[in-house]
């Protein structure tokens, strides 16, 4: 924990770091061609899993405060609601989109590092997650680790549709 750090922002960023290592893990060995294939399902591919992971990263840090620069297309492809497409033209190659959720994730983190105790004590109303959560460190703890390992479930699930193993 840094100097400036908090426990709050120490118990997040530790969470969220680790399930960044299972989601690297269970993408490291996807080969890079069927990254945003849906095999005939309506299941999200890990291309479009990792954007939307990546988009939600950056509108924690945009919650907490911090500036996020969007691009164009993120929020059509990448929102809550959007559809997975198994048109792999719309998304990041396998290596891109790793990288791109880890930076936004990185960002991310750095920026919570950087936040005070009151920030993450500060209440949700005006924000979506009002009457759901009720302060701004509940939602960032669910949207860096809570969040992603519900993606990572799916990403599971789409390996045993690939027909591959599980992740180790």
């Amino acid at each position: 924990m840094t100097a400036t750090q908090n426990p709050a922002a120490s118990t997040i960023s530790g969470s969220a770091l680790f399930t960044e290592k299972l989601m690297l893990m269970i993408c490291s060995d996807i080969e890079p061609s069927i990254f945003a294939n849906q095999f005939g399902t309506t299941i999200n591919h890990p291309a479009f899993v990792l954007g939307h992971l990546a988009y939600y990263f950056a509108v924690c840090k945009q919650l907490l405060g911090g500036e996020v620069v969007f691009k164009d297309e993120e929020n059509s492809l990448y929102a809550h609601g959007a559809d997975c497409h198994e048109d792999a033209s719309l998304y990041l190659e396998k290596e891109a989109a790793i990288q791109y959720c880890k930076t936004r994730l990185e960002e991310t983190l750095a920026f919570v590092a950087t936040c005070d105790a009151e920030v993450f004590e500060r209440s949700t109303a005006g924000t979506p997650f009002e009457g759901r959560m009720e302060t701004l460190g509940q939602v960032a703890a669910f949207m860096l680790s809570g969040h992603p390992a519900f993606h990572i479930g799916q990403l599971s699930a789409w390996r045993r549709i690939a027909g591959m193993n599980p992740a180790s």
